[in-house]
């Protein structure tokens, strides 16, 4: 891809690299070559803290070795939780529990969704080498599936052919972030990416076809609730899948 020196997000010059997936998402020894699109200080920055946010909700519901070592003393996230006091009172805040004796963590939408999308932008950015706007992605589907299932059967069927061997994924850091672009026959085939990050969650987002360069724009709403304590589910409203 040409070197372009205008920010991706906005159009302004860019001052910045911002790596996609986010960086915080892959584990060290990081890959050789890391993607990155250019931006500018204000548009990176931007994204910081609903980084931060997304990857202290990916290890509240994981099972993964790596994520829960990042919660122990000398980890990221624990360092990050100890740094900041309002993110880890936001996130036992979003802990309530139900009279059906359950246990529910309230995820902040919006900032998960901002970070799932703003990442599938960037993989498209490589993938095609066309800068589409923003908000022309869409996620639709966070999930948790690391301790229980609850990725619906469609999504599954996505992503296998129809003699339902599995479709080949891009491995950007095995077992640790891998992305795949399906036709959904559910949507007359348009495209959609499936991210699986750390074998713990998948992120579902619907995309524009690379063939054209127009610039779509489009709100982006959604709310789900995912169950903690072991089993967690998916709860999406009427514009979701």
């Amino acid at each position: 891809m040409n070197e372009i020196e205008n920010c991706y997000f906005c159009g302004k010059p860019a001052s910045t690299k911002d790596h996609v997936p986010s960086k915080n998402l892959l584990e060290k020894p990081y890959p050789k070559n890391l993607l990155t699109i250019p931006a500018c200080l204000k548009c990176n920055q931007s994204f910081s803290l609903d980084e931060e946010y997304f990857l202290n909700v990916l290890t509240t519901l994981s099972e993964s070795p790596t994520l829960i070592a990042r919660t122990e003393p000398g980890g990221s996230v624990y360092k990050s939780r100890n740094r900041s006091t309002k993110l880890y009172e936001r996130l036992l805040k979003s802990i309530i529990q139900k009279n059906d004796g359950r246990t529910y963590f309230h995820a902040e939408v919006a900032r998960l969704k901002k970070t799932i999308e703003k990442n599938a932008f960037g993989l498209y950015c490589h993938k095609y080498g066309k800068i589409p706007m923003l908000n022309a992605f869409e996620c639709v589907g966070f999930y948790p599936f690391n301790a229980e299932e609850t990725r619906p059967i469609e999504i599954i069927m996505l992503t296998h052919n129809e003699k339902f061997k599995l479709k080949k994924w891009t491995h950007l850091q095995e077992n640790v972030f891998s992305y795949i672009v399906v036709r959904d026959w559910r949507r007359n085939n348009q495209l959609t990416m499936i991210f699986d990050i750390h074998n713990t969650a998948w992120c579902v987002i619907k995309i524009p076809f690379p063939s054209s360069d127009k610039r779509t724009k489009r709100k982006v709403q959604g709310q789900y609730k995912l169950k903690v304590e072991g089993q967690y589910q998916l709860f999406e409203n009427k514009q979701s899948l």
